[in-house]
């Protein structure tokens, strides 16, 4: 193989190849990524890709709420807003915690930390 050309046969911008050595290279590169467990962001990509569950954290992260506000805010019914509260709890989202009678939703750190990113946009 020649100077600076990469195991799969391209000669790469100086930068890139750089960069790639100080990563460890391109198969040390390849192994981090692959090896990688994406099923916490594959869910949480999931849970937002519904404008209704986006909205929702959207609106935790303006207040805290009890599912009766959120059902208020969506317009939509029990069911169907709880259906869409427990997607962003698997998700890792949103958390419940209970207060007297009510179960008040906010947001986990992932949820605040997408919502910052989103606000960005």
């Amino acid at each position: 193989m020649a100077q600076g050309e990469s195991m799969i046969g391209i000669d790469f911008p100086e930068e890139i190849k750089k960069e790639m050595e100080k990563k460890g290279g391109w198969e040390r590169i390849k192994k981090d990524v692959l090896k990688k467990d994406m099923k916490r962001a594959e869910e949480a990509i999931k849970a937002i890709a519904n404008k209704r569950r986006l909205r929702i954290l959207y609106a935790l992260s303006k207040q805290k709420m009890c599912v009766c506000m959120l059902v208020d805010l969506m317009g939509c019914s029990y069911s169907k807003c709880s259906y869409h509260i427990s997607k962003l709890k698997e998700a890792g989202l949103i958390k419940a915690s209970k207060i007297g009678n009510f179960i008040i939703y906010s947001l986990t750190s992932l949820g605040k930390r997408i919502i910052k990113d989103f606000e960005k946009i």
